[in-house]
């Protein structure tokens, strides 16, 4: 990369001074990683002539070492480089993406209120919100840079994850080495705040206010679990990704210590604990699923009991305060809605179906992944109980899916494709490869079908990764005119998905309903919704009713159609063989009374089921 004709940089021998006598970054440093000296002169450098003029050179240099194939090398100076480019954005440019990226992919509002009023005092660039001696410790430390880069997303706020982490290494910089993992997964999780439905809404605000703790509190209390060898699982041992799910705590320090002192459940039999909580049939009964006492704290909930997603909220805040790792699963079943837990278990194993009813055809469920506080994707907790990602091969494939990346921005579409294919043909799993295919076919066409295809079948053991890349395909035959094929592929995977993956057959049903709106009358549609209950509603459960039928009524009371609704509804319950002690036949009935009382008032404004 050759620098603005203002400023050349080069390293004299290891004092880490530049002078602008050379045009490139010296090739002497792009035969290893870096190590302190390169880190130091990269900081020098920043210090004379900016971060942007260090962030291209870097990013250049990454580039060359890559073509060359020296991986591991190129992967580390990739690395020095993001950091560089993330140091040199301006702090009102990178706010503004961040609020749209937290806007589009729908995380809690509250988060992007919380940037404008407890934003750190930072410079004007976003380095300025991490201290210079960690600036220098990350540079110089690969494998801290590649761990945090595969959990960072554009919905971290990064200065405050910089203040984070600064606070954290100039405490006690020994500490923080040791225990770098943990720190990224706090600074990572404490950067927002978490959303008013955390980590359950069955709860009020005022009974449990949703706080989490201070980052160095929080470090602090898991360090000393650690080394006391209270922690369940070595918590220096594990790394972010993992630890991301046990930093999440909602319990305050005092829980955390009677979980300690009264829970002594071992981490083989840990699954246990959901049903130490007795299970209260009674508030089922009488519809009671919000918690009803004025004391949500761990030792209340054992003494009184409480219903599915009780115990699975003492499960995982217990868990984790005992140093495992555990999520809170929610999911739709055949008659209503359950909570389990899942926690990292002996062998750091993922355990995913602690206190799941099998016999309600409960699926993957849904839960919050606290780097964004948005709900966790089916695939990305099969990746983290597979832990495939720790492979050498599938290391390997995201470093070539990072610099196709790179490629495609600076134009360079065929060698994007090169390193985009050579990621999925190392691993099928990196999605970022086959995304990247895809970019490079945007048209629908022939090809773009092939693509998708072909992603599909390698895809073919995560059933939502594989509907979605087949309807990657069928979008393209849709627009390209073959309608008729379309349907019929769309037709099929809700067929196959049927036996296995009722949510995903429910959602091919919820995505016709809702394009019909746009392209049918309304006429159509009913006609359409029926058509779909009776091929598919049998047996759907909850999923049907929550993502087909409630949507359709309230589309039809919206339109003032309050008697097509009534008998929309009870089509549903006949063709969905709804059980009439379900949660889901419960909700029908209310939903049926509040139309029939507003159909027999005219003057009364219609409102949604």
């Amino acid at each position: 990369m050759r620098l603005r004709a203002t400023w050349l940089v080069v390293l004299l021998g290891l004092s880490g001074r530049f002078n602008a006598t050379a045009q490139t970054i010296p090739e002497t440093w792009l035969s290893a990683p870096p190590g302190l000296a390169q880190a130091q002169a990269i900081e020098e450098g920043a210090s004379r002539y900016g971060w942007p003029d260090m962030a291209a050179a870097l990013r250049s240099s990454a580039l060359a070492v890559y073509a060359r194939g020296n991986l591991p090398v190129a992967e580390a100076w990739r690395n020095v480089a993001r950091w560089a480019v993330a140091w040199a954005e301006p702090t009102e440019d990178h706010l503004e993406r961040w609020r749209a990226a937290m806007k589009s992919a729908g995380g809690p509002a509250e988060s992007a209120e919380a940037a404008e009023v407890e934003r750190p005092r930072i410079e004007q660039a976003v380095a300025g919100a991490m201290a210079a001696p960690l600036r220098q410790w990350v540079l110089a430390n690969p494998t801290f840079s590649a761990e945090y880069f595969e959990l960072e997303s554009g919905l971290d706020l990064r200065p405050k994850v910089y203040e984070i982490l600064s606070e954290l290494h100039g405490a006690d910089r020994s500490l923080f080495a040791t225990y770098a993992s943990l720190a990224t997964a706090i600074a990572l999780v404490y950067d927002t705040r978490p959303p008013p439905e955390w980590p359950h809404w069955q709860v009020r605000a005022e009974v449990l206010p949703r706080r989490l703790a201070k980052p160095s509190e929080a470090f602090a209390y898991f360090v000393g679990l650690d080394r006391s060898a209270k922690s369940l699982q070595p918590l220096s041992k594990l790394n972010a990704a993992e630890l991301r799910f046990l930093v999440d705590l909602a319990v305050p320090e005092e829980e955390r210590r009677w979980a300690l002192e009264r829970v002594k459940t071992p981490l083989s039999k840990l699954e246990a604990t959901y049903t130490d909580i007795r299970y209260r049939e009674d508030r089922i009964q009488q519809g009671a699923y919000v918690w009803p006492g004025k004391d949500y704290s761990l030792a209340e909930i054992l003494r009184e009991g409480g219903i599915c997603v009780d115990q699975a909220y003492y499960a995982t805040q217990a868990g984790k305060a005992r140093g495992v790792p555990t999520l809170l699963f929610s999911g739709a079943g055949k008659d209503g809605r359950h909570a389990w837990f899942g926690y990292l278990g002996v062998g750091k194993k993922w355990k995913m179906d602690a206190g799941r009813y099998a016999d309600q055809r409960f699926v993957t469920g849904g839960a919050i992944d606290p780097l964004s506080w948005t709900e966790i994707s089916d695939h990305e907790i099969a990746f983290l109980s597979e832990g495939f990602r720790n492979e050498r091969n599938a290391r390997e494939a995201a470093v070539h899916a990072g610099f196709a990346r790179w490629r495609l921005a600076d134009g360079n579409r065929t060698g994007a494709e090169q390193a985009a294919r050579t990621a999925v043909r190392l691993e099928r799993r990196t999605l970022e490869g086959w995304n990247i295919l895809l970019e490079l076919r945007a048209e629908p066409g022939r090809e773009r079908e092939a693509i998708a295809y072909e992603a599909a079948g390698g895809l073919a053991s995560y059933p939502e990764l594989q509907a979605r890349y087949l309807a990657v395909a069928t979008d393209s035959l849709r627009r390209r005119g073959e309608g008729a094929r379309a349907d019929f592929e769309e037709r099929e995977r809700i067929r196959k998905f049927r036996a296995t993956r009722d949510d995903l057959s429910v959602q091919q049903v919820a995505e016709q309903m809702t394009r019909a709106r746009t392209e049918q009358s309304i006429e159509q549609q009913i006609k359409l919704y029926g058509t779909l209950l009776r091929q598919f509603g049998r047996g759907s459960g909850t999923a049907m009713w929550d993502e087909v039928v409630l949507p359709f009524l309230n589309h039809l009371v919206k339109k003032g159609m309050l008697k097509e609704a009534r008998v929309a509804l009870r089509t549903a319950r006949e063709q969905m063989a709804v059980s009439p002690d379900s949660q889901t036949w419960t909700e029908m009935a209310t939903v049926e009374a509040r139309m029939a009382a507003e159909e027999k008032d005219p003057t009364k404004p219609t409102t949604s089921p």
